[in-house]
Formats: structure tokens, sequence, C-alpha cells
């Protein structure tokens, strides 16, 4: 699984640099950058496999010179002017490329893209194909065009850049720097090829829109958990605590990255509509929720934290004596245990990346409700765990309102005289003879069948 993937790649890999989370983000005292260097990965395709571009088999960049965004009418392949491919250093690898360079920012986009699909087919256990295959045999990545805007779709990634409060493009903003959106749009390429599109035209596949922008979030947030120093920051931040209500204050720091904000929610049902954004909210939390509850069990189970205080630790509102005595327990608890949490957290990760790719393999696209997606998670944690979460998953999801809607056919109640029989005296059944007439095999006595009389 992934926490081994970094050990495998280290001595095959081809290596870069990029930014865990954006460039822009303060630190909360506003003394400096949050992420004031980009950290070193390592991507699967080896040196001697690797273009120029960068590139490789599976995608490849072009730093399109004066191209307009893709459209109805527009699509790849690009075909017109590109500035020079980036090469790679005299050893095989890109992670010489100076961060305020136009390069870097070419190759970031491409190790992005490159890293979360390494990551997500270590939890597929094999290659994701992509939903475009009949038409390209390579994601085509174009980092840096001038728009204001980012886009997704059929056989590409197009980034462009910010906006500043006046509504111009702000140059220091590049979406392909950033790396929770390139996951995000990754995620989308995921389940366009893990789960597929509904094709019956009346469905109005609102849950299907809504697990769409929730896979996409949790992609990325589970890439981004891949990170030592942002799975460190939301340890010290919260030591431990993610699931009181007020854990998104707790988070602190981060709270300006939209993947770690829409993590920490506390939307019901009840509280969204049907804009997908609006409506992943409740999903995402949910499944957010068991990975955090998975993570707590294992504190327990390794006498960390109380059972007490992991049962106090939830998103149900309480006073503010109440969160602070929490707070503070696992504060106790955290202080030098903080490599024993962090162990923890990975193992809670990646059993959460394997439950939802064994959870898209699985789900079809029709008709999709979050109901069906509850059923197939239950479905994949037998399958990984026996079972060991499931109360814990049905849990996570009831608190969400997350159940059959009160008009399906599965909440329908099915009576002895709805299902066509009858207790009447003599009465017969669907045309066949009463009851008290019908006669069945008496088991056998030295291999002769008896006939009984019901």
């Amino acid at each position: 699984m992934s926490l081994e993937l970094d050990r495998r790649l280290a001595d095959v890999g081809t290596r870069f640099r990029i930014f865990p989370q954006p460039r822009f983000l303060r630190k909360a005292d506003g003394s400096g950058p949050l992420f004031p260097e980009p950290e070193l990965v390592t991507v699967s395709v080896p040196p001697e496999d690797m273009q120029a571009g960068p590139g490789d088999d599976r995608m490849f960049v072009i730093d399109a010179i004066g191209k307009l965004p893709y459209n109805n009418f527009f699509r790849p392949p690009f075909r017109g002017n590109q500035r020079p491919p980036v090469q790679p250093g005299s050893d095989g690898h890109f992670d010489h490329l100076d961060p305020a360079g136009r390069e870097f920012s070419a190759a970031t986009m491409y190790a992005t893209v490159r890293r979360v699909l390494d990551i997500w087919e270590d939890y597929f256990g094999r290659t994701i194909q992509w939903h475009f295959e009949s038409d390209f045999s390579r994601l085509e990545l174009i980092p840096l065009i001038e728009w204001d805007n980012a886009q997704s779709g059929y056989g590409f990634l197009e980034f462009g850049f910010g906006r500043k409060p006046n509504g111009t493009i702000d140059h220091d903003r590049p979406f392909c720097e950033n790396f929770d959106v390139l996951a995000h749009e990754l995620g989308h390429s995921i389940i366009f090829a893990e789960v597929g599109v509904p094709a019956n035209p009346r469905d109005e596949a609102i849950d299907y829109g809504g697990m769409h922008e929730s896979a996409g979030d949790l992609v990325a947030i589970v890439a981004s958990l891949h990170f030592h120093s942002v799975v460190d920051l939301l340890l010290d931040s919260t030591k431990g605590n993610l699931l009181t209500i007020n854990g998104l204050d707790r988070v602190g720091e981060l709270s300006d990255s939209r993947e770690i904000r829409v993590a920490f929610n506390s939307r019901r049902m009840s509280d969204v509509g049907e804009e997908p954004h609006d409506r992943s909210l409740p999903l995402t939390g949910a499944i957010f929720d068991t990975m955090v509850e998975v993570f707590q069990q294992d504190l327990v189970a390794k006498k960390l934290i109380s059972e007490d205080l992991r049962n106090r630790s939830t998103n149900l509102p309480g006073t503010t004596q109440d969160l602070d005595e929490i707070q503070a327990e696992f504060t106790a608890a955290y202080t030098g245990n903080e490599a024993a949490f962090k162990e923890s957290l990975l193992l809670a990760r990646d059993y959460l990346g394997r439950l939802l790719a064994v959870t898209w393999g699985r789900i079809k696209p029709d008709f999709l409700t979050y109901h069906g997606i509850l059923r197939a998670l239950l479905a994949a944690d037998r399958e990984i765990s026996g079972g060991a979460n499931v109360e814990l998953i049905r849990a996570c999801f009831a608190w969400r309102e997350i159940a059959p809607v009160p008009t399906s056919l599965m909440l329908r109640q099915h009576t002895i005289t709805s299902c066509g029989f009858s207790l009447g005296k003599g009465a017969t059944v669907l045309g066949e003879p009463a009851a008290a007439d019908r006669q069945i095999p008496a088991p056998r006595v030295d291999g002769v069948a008896s006939v009984t009389r019901l």
C-alpha cells in the first residue's frame, strides 16, 4: 500500500520538487509563507523513460504560446506554437529547476498529476485507463495560458491563473502550481474512467453530480496527506482532535486551503440542495469522518487515548468548556507521542484510499444514490477488513442523514396480503389450492418419501 510507495520509488523513479500547498498561503501570524520551499517527490517513471516536456507514456506537457481555452469547437490535440520542452538535468531528474522560473511551473504540473496518479493506482492495485483512450493515448497538460480560470476536459487539463480583488489576472497565483486544484481535476478523470457516466436520459444524476465533486475533493485530500509537512502541520494544529465540531478552527493555518475546508464540514443532507458542490459536502464529510474514526480507533487500540475521549470527540455540539476539556486531553495525549499519532493517521489514510478505490470500482453511474454509495462502502470494508468498520461507517453516514429517501421502494413494507397470501380458510393463493389442501413431501423414511398435509 501507499506507506511503501515512496520506498519502492526512491531508487527507480524520477525526482521533482513541488509545493504541497499554494506558495501564497501565509502563516497564521503573517510572519511568512506557510510552505516556503517546494518538497521533493519521486514519480514512478524511471529517468530513462522520461521525456522532455516533461512527459511519459501516459501524459505530456505542452507550454503553449498564445493559446485560447479549449471549447466545443476547439479541442485537443494542440498544434499551435509552443515553448521548448523542459529538459531534465544531467542526472535525468527535474529537481534542479528554479521555483522562480516558468520551467518549474511546467514541471510542477506534470509531477503533480503523475504523483497523484501513482498514489491512486497504488490504491487500485492496477493501471487506471483513461476514459478518453478511444481517441487519445496520453493526457495533454497545458500549464500556463493567459486566462483567469482552469478546466479539465476530454483528454486534457489546461490551467490559467487566479484573480486579483479587482478581477484582473493574478500572475503570482498560477493554478498549475496548486496541488489541490490539479489533484481534484484528476479525480474527475478517475471517476469518469472507473465509474462512467449515466446513460439513461431519465436519470437526473443529482447524487451522481455530488459524488463527482466529492470524489475530486477526496482524491486531493488523500493525496495531500502524502506530504509529511501537511500531515505534521495538521496533527500539530489539532493534536489529533479532528472530529470535534470546532475542528476547522483548530486547523487554523490550513484554513485557507479549500480541500481542508471541505473535509472539515458539519453539513447534513437537510442543509444542502442539488447544486453538485453544495451537495457533495455531506458525502465528503461522512467519508472523511470515517477516516478520522478509524484513526482514533487505532489510537484507542494502542492506548494513546481513552475510549471515553474518543466517544466525546464527535461532531455533536457541546459547550465551550466541554470542547476545551476535550482539546486539553488530546494535547496531553499527543505530546510525546507525535510519531505514534502520525503512524495511526497514515494507516487510516491508506485504509480510506483502498476503501474508496474498491468502492469506485463497484458502483454504477445510472440512478446512483448516496445510499447506494454507502452500501458499496460497507461491501468494500467487508472485503478489506472483514467488516471491522461497518458499524463505524454506518454511524458516520447516519449523522450526515445519508439514508434511503422516504419514497424509496426499499422502504416499502411488504405484508403477507400485499404479497398475495391470505389467512382466510379455504382461500386460494395466486390460483393455487388453499394452504389447508396443499401437500408437501415429508422426510424420507427408509428411502421412501411419505406425504404430509399442511
